[in-house]
This record gives C-alpha cells, sequence and structure tokens, in this order.
C-alpha cells in the first residue's frame, strides 16, 4: 500500500522570489524585499501585499 503525502503550499513573491510556507505559526513572516507577508496556523492564512506580487505554489 503506497503512503500518500499532501503538498505543501507556499506563497512566492514575484519581486525577490522568497518562498514562504503557509504555516508561520501565527508569526508575520516577510520576504526578503518587504513586498509580501504571510501570517497562517492551522486554522487561517492571512496574506499582505497586492496579489500581483504572489503566487501559491504547491511542492
Amino acid at each position: 500500500m503506497e503512503t500518500k503525502t499532501d503538498k505543501e503550499t507556499y506563497y512566492k513573491c514575484r519581486k525577490c522570489g522568497d518562498e514562504i510556507y503557509w504555516n508561520t505559526r501565527k508569526q508575520m513572516t516577510w520576504c526578503k524585499c518587504k513586498t509580501i507577508a504571510v501570517d497562517g496556523c492551522e486554522f487561517y492564512v492571512r496574506l499582505t501585499g497586492d496579489e500581483k506580487n504572489f503566487k501559491e505554489i504547491q511542492k
């Protein structure tokens, strides 16, 4: 029987290329250029910044 692993969600800044994991344990985490920030836990994800400056990626 195969074990399935869920893909992990990251948010990538389109300006500096930083990738931030969605679960930041309720700590606002900024990219290097301070264009986007992610604040998340098991119950929510809050994104700061313009939508055109980040993209959601699955790994």
